[in-house]
């Protein structure tokens, strides 16, 4: 029987389709949802002293108010919710994480990457099949999620930069001494 449900989330609207097939199971079986927001380790030598670690607490931040953004709209569906910050090599924390929760299946979206996309940076979905404790369901991306999801993540990066140019110039010049 299902009693706990794992969907990993990514932040992306795309990772985000895989709530709706588990609240669908949830809300049938009366089982509970952990969402699992995995924030990866940054390489230390890449980064100047101390500001590694103001990187992996914004990483935390942002992650914690994403799951909990989530966790709130899923409870308002009246679905019984947990949620989980890891931290590390993603398909590995969520296997792990699985394993502890003692979850009985794991819903996920894959991002449709195929060939040598998929060999050269992984797929978290096709690791998971291979190391999680439990079932996993895999919810496919159509070509036309991919894209709308990518236009939609170009736009937002297009309005923080937009955002940052407008923060930078607008400082007295006083600031620059």
């Amino acid at each position: 029987m299902i009693k706990r449900i794992m969907v990993p989330v990514d932040g992306s609207r795309l990772g985000e389709r895989a709530l709706v097939v588990a609240g669908d199971l949830a809300e049938s079986l009366a089982a509970t949802i952990v969402i699992a927001r995995v924030v990866p380790l940054l390489a230390p030598g890449r980064y100047a002293p101390g500001l590694l670690r103001q990187v992996e607490e914004a990483q935390e931040k942002d992650a914690e108010a994403y799951l909990a953004s989530v966790a709130e709209r899923l409870a308002d569906d009246r679905l019984t919710v947990e949620s989980r910050l890891l931290r590390g090599p993603i398909a590995e924390k969520l296997a792990e994480q699985a394993a502890i929760e003692r979850c009985d299946l794991i819903v996920l979206t894959s991002h449709g990457m195929s060939g040598l996309a998929s060999a050269v940076f992984g797929s978290v979905a096709q690791k998971l099949l291979h190391a999680a404790p439990c079932p996993v369901l895999v919810v496919r991306s159509t070509a036309a999620d991919l894209e709308s999801d990518e236009e939609l993540e170009e736009s937002q990066a297009d309005e923080a930069l937009i955002t940052e140019a407008s923060r930078l110039t607008a400082k007295p010049t006083a600031e620059y001494g």
